[in-house]
């Protein structure tokens, strides 16, 4: 049975196989692309956890390199459109902060210090200790003791819940500040 075969009945063996020979591979492509070991990593971990979330789909007459690179390129191809979207919001929101007052940015604050409050405690530290302090997905699945992909979930749906309720206030807020 070839590795791509195994993977794609569920060998977790055979998927840790494929990492450890493919990883470096795989995440100095991104270090090409990123010039960023965090990005890079960050990548590295998602190309793999779509490779086993999707083993059932593999075709077994491509390689296991192949069907790699077309994750990762399409792993890339997802962030770089993220980052633009993320970008133009942050452009957008940065021009209406220009009109906005302390205590606007102070309401804003409470807002997601509200939201934050919602969600279950282990949402909630997975994504400060992520998307406010800067960890990667595998130091906070270290320090929550939760696997990777649990980590990746949590990120998820939190940022689902945040962006349901913070960006329509926001958008509320920024309505009022220009009647």
């Amino acid at each position: 049975m070839n590795i791509i075969s195994a993977i794609k009945a569920g060998n977790e063996g055979s998927y840790e196989q494929a990492y450890v020979s493919s990883r470096d591979k795989v995440f100095h492509y991104f270090l090409k692309k990123t010039r960023s070991e965090e990005d890079a990593r960050d990548l590295l971990q998602t190309t793999f956890l779509k490779l086993w979330q999707y083993r059932h789909s593999l075709n077994e007459a491509y390689s296991l390199d192949q069907h790699l690179f077309n994750i990762a390129y399409t792993v890339f191809v997802d962030a770089l459109r993220k980052e633009q979207k993320a970008q133009r919001i942050g452009d957008m929101l940065s021009r209406e902060a220009a009109e906005t007052t302390p205590a606007d940015h102070r309401e804003l604050d409470d807002r997601l210090h509200n939201l934050l409050e919602q969600l279950p405690p282990e949402r909630k530290k997975a994504f400060i200790l992520h998307r406010l302090e800067g960890y990667s997905y595998k130091e906070v699945a270290s320090q929550l003791s939760i696997s990777v992909k649990a980590v990746d979930n949590h990120i998820s749906r939190a940022l689902k819940h945040l962006k349901k309720y913070f960006i329509f206030f926001s958008l509320l807020l920024l309505h009022s500040l220009r009647l």
